[in-house]
């Protein structure tokens, strides 16, 4: 049954299509999914679909957007009260991972499903503002362009591992988080992230 307009405020209305775009798409991919699936799946007309957001490409692009900002914000919690560099290394990975591994849908959303054109693109500049901010935390003596290199990598390594979870989980259907499952995951690539930048620290000293 489509629900009325009225029956939660513009902030509840513009949440919860948020919300059920997000789970859609993350299941189905971009291309598979119609802003009249999602309308009938939060219970509103498409023309209340479209009073929030002017195109599916638009709706797609502040999911992923949104994304991006919950990881960063995410490092920045972490690693805000943190100042031992190894320390740092982990709690960033730690906030990484915390937030991918109980957010998943969001994350099966850039991570499992295809991307293409502009949506690769936007893909991409996520992926440039994470090595920005990982690039700042790199405790090396090191160029401009070397540290760049070795923030990408870093980012690199957390995608991959990232993505390898996801798939597990979702050929597992997706079971409860194991209890420390998190701080598992964080210790065992912030330490193989560790050990190459300090082999790259070594060299260079």
């Amino acid at each position: 049954m489509v629900m009325s307009d009225s029956r939660t405020n513009v902030s509840e209305r513009r949440d919860q299509l948020l919300r059920v775009a997000r789970d859609i798409f993350a299941e189905r991919g971009y291309p598979a999914t119609t802003m009249d699936d999602i309308a009938a799946a939060a219970g509103f007309t498409k023309p209340i679909l479209y009073q929030h957001f002017s195109s599916k490409e638009a709706l797609y692009n502040e999911l992923v957007q949104t994304a991006s900002s919950q990881l960063l914000e995410a490092l920045v919690g972490a690693t805000k009260d943190v100042s031992n560099p190894r320390e740092i290394v982990e709690s960033a990975f730690h906030g990484y991972f915390d937030v991918i591994m109980h957010e998943t849908a969001i994350f099966r959303l850039l991570f499992l499903q295809p991307h293409i054109g502009d949506h690769l693109s936007e893909l991409r500049r996520v992926e440039s503002r994470l090595t920005s901010y990982i690039e700042e935390m790199i405790p090396l003596r090191s160029d401009p362009t070397l540290r760049r290199q070795l923030a990408a990598c870093v980012v690199g390594m957390a995608e991959g591992a990232a993505t390898a979870w996801l798939v597990q989980q979702e050929s597992a259907g997706w079971p409860p988080l194991v209890d420390g499952a998190v701080d598992e995951m964080a210790q065992r690539i912030s330490g193989l992230a560790w050990g190459g930048l300090r082999s790259v620290q070594t060299d260079e000293s």
